[in-house]
């Protein structure tokens, strides 16, 4: 994908929800219409023109398709915006939190309103490496004016018609060598044994067993080469993991319910963005670039 693709490059556009045409090729031939007189000359404008009928089409298919996926995508990233996060800010209260007797964090649903949220963003070390390169200035640095912007008190806190900031930043670092430990696991699970799970087995990808963080290799797995989905790790990516495991501790441990944790992810490209708007992927709310965090 382009790294300049924006909203207002493309003209083409296609409402979430709306019926979107597929491409040609995939329509069904066109039956010839019989003529009761041959000899009959109709113009051009009288002629009645063809019913096609419109193919719901979602995410999956938009992927997985080599026709409008353009189209499909500029939607997509255009409502994940700086804009859509300023305005989640100032539409929900901020959940209140206090401290057990051992210190650690705990929901107060007793003073807090019912549709109060608690915002937690996970950054990505490429996004950190991209500020720092921009401004010259080193990748710690450029960490800490991450967490100022999203968490500081003179950050996005300062501002807004409810000053909410996020409560907690999350460095996927963490999460990348959570991946390459259970990638490991998931390999060695599929090697043969005679104490295989025959459970686990079945549920293990084919060998060679091919992974990727990257989404944009995922899509042109599936556009172009099918026949090596079967040997894709089960696994989800980086970013997918922070979501999932945000969202489960905390709720957990505040005893709140997940809708009520917001999860911002800031990463690096626009196919992190087309990844967690996958309907399989529901604990990221929203997505950053690097340059949009530059805008804010």
């Amino acid at each position: 994908m382009s790294a300049i693709l924006s909203a207002d490059d493309l003209n083409d556009f296609i409402s979430p929800g709306v019926a979107c045409i597929k491409p040609i090729e995939t329509l069904p031939l066109e039956k010839p219409e019989q003529i009761n007189n041959p000899y009959e000359v109709t113009t051009e404008d009288k002629l009645p023109p063809p019913d096609h009928a419109p193919a719901q089409i979602s995410l999956t298919d938009c992927l997985a398709c080599s026709g409008c996926v353009t189209s499909a995508e500029a939607v997509l990233v255009s409502l994940q915006s700086h804009s859509e996060v300023l305005n989640t800010l100032d539409a929900y209260p901020s959940l209140p939190l206090r401290s057990d007797a051992e210190g650690f964090p705990v929901a107060g649903l007793g003073n807090g309103p019912d549709d109060g949220k608690i915002f937690v963003a996970s950054v990505s070390p490429q996004v950190r490496a991209s500020i720092a390169a921009t401004y010259d200035i080193s990748e710690r640095k450029a960490g800490w004016m991450i967490d100022q912007l999203l968490g500081g008190p003179s950050g996005l806190a300062s501002g807004g018609t409810r000053n909410n900031g996020f409560t907690w930043i999350v460095d996927t670092n963490a999460l990348r060598e959570a991946c390459l430990v259970l990638g490991a696991d998931e390999v060695s699970s599929s090697l043969p044994s005679s104490t295989s799970d025959d459970s686990a087995s079945v549920s293990a990808p084919k060998r060679p067993i091919l992974t990727s963080a990257c989404p944009g290799w995922i899509c042109y797995a599936e556009k172009t080469h099918p026949h090596v989905l079967p040997h894709l790790s089960r696994l989800k990516s980086p970013q997918a993991l922070a979501g999932t495991l945000i969202k489960t501790v905390l709720s957990q441990r505040l005893n709140i319910r997940r809708d009520q944790i917001w999860h911002l992810a800031v990463m690096p490209c626009f196919d992190k963005k087309l990844e967690a708007s996958r309907e399989e992927l529901t604990d990221i709310e929203n997505r950053l670039l690097q340059r949009e965090m530059s805008i804010v």
